[in-house]
């Protein structure tokens, strides 16, 4: 299965999950970390989504999903997280209709859109996805990567934000640009000074943009 890994900006968008379980809770979970405006069809659900709906944090529709709560203001995605395959799959089926982005969580060859594992470290965010093949292993492989990166990949990423802002008001070509910082992390500069205090890094850093310009 053919798949465009891509980032969707979901603060502030409707997003309308079917079901009321664990995973519907990770899912949601989630979504709220990212801002969503989440609404929630189940006719029962896990204390943590009643807790959700009391504090106003989302929408609960207390009865079952019907293709009427895909119109009005439709929802940017649909995910269909019951434990029922059958409700699933005419979650999907509905939401296909409609033209709308709709997450499967039982059968990813069902769903326009795939949740990846997601590895975070600082402002660094890696996504794995393995289509639906593998996704016991896409958990190891994240696991093992954020193992062998380690929390240091962090300062690094900040390190070379620095650095691309400190060049922009520096150099003006962006070819040239490009080329500076890929010559710097050929030579494995981020790695060596990016533990230094704020005022040192930026020492090193105007220096080697004299040195490279």
């Amino acid at each position: 299965m053919e798949i465009m890994p891509v980032g969707l900006r979901v603060s502030g968008r409707p997003v309308l999950v079917v079901g009321g379980g664990g995973v519907a809770v990770r899912k949601i979970r989630a979504l709220l970390r990212y801002g969503a405006v989440v609404s929630v069809v189940a006719p029962a659900v896990r204390p943590e989504i009643r807790r959700w709906a009391a504090a106003g944090k989302i929408i609960w529709k207390r009865g079952v999903f019907g293709a009427a709560l895909l119109k009005g203001r439709r929802p940017a995605l649909v995910m269909a997280c019951t434990d029922l395959p059958d409700v699933n799959a005419m979650v999907s089926r509905q939401a296909e209709r409609s033209g709308l982005w709709v997450n499967r969580v039982d059968d990813p060859g069902e769903s326009s859109v795939h949740v990846p594992s997601v590895l975070r470290i600082g402002s660094l965010t890696l996504a794995i996805f393995s289509g639906g093949a593998a996704p016991v292993f896409v958990k190891h492989l994240r696991k093992r990567l954020e193992k062998f990166l380690g929390p240091s990949i962090a300062r690094e990423v900040r390190l070379l934000s620095e650095f691309r802002g400190m060049l922009q008001s520096r150099v003006d070509s962006p070819a040239r640009r490009k080329r500076i910082l890929t010559r710097l992390l050929a030579d494995g500069v981020p790695a060596l000074i990016a533990s230094r205090s704020a005022k040192d890094r930026r020492k090193a850093l105007s220096r080697l943009i004299e040195e490279r310009t």
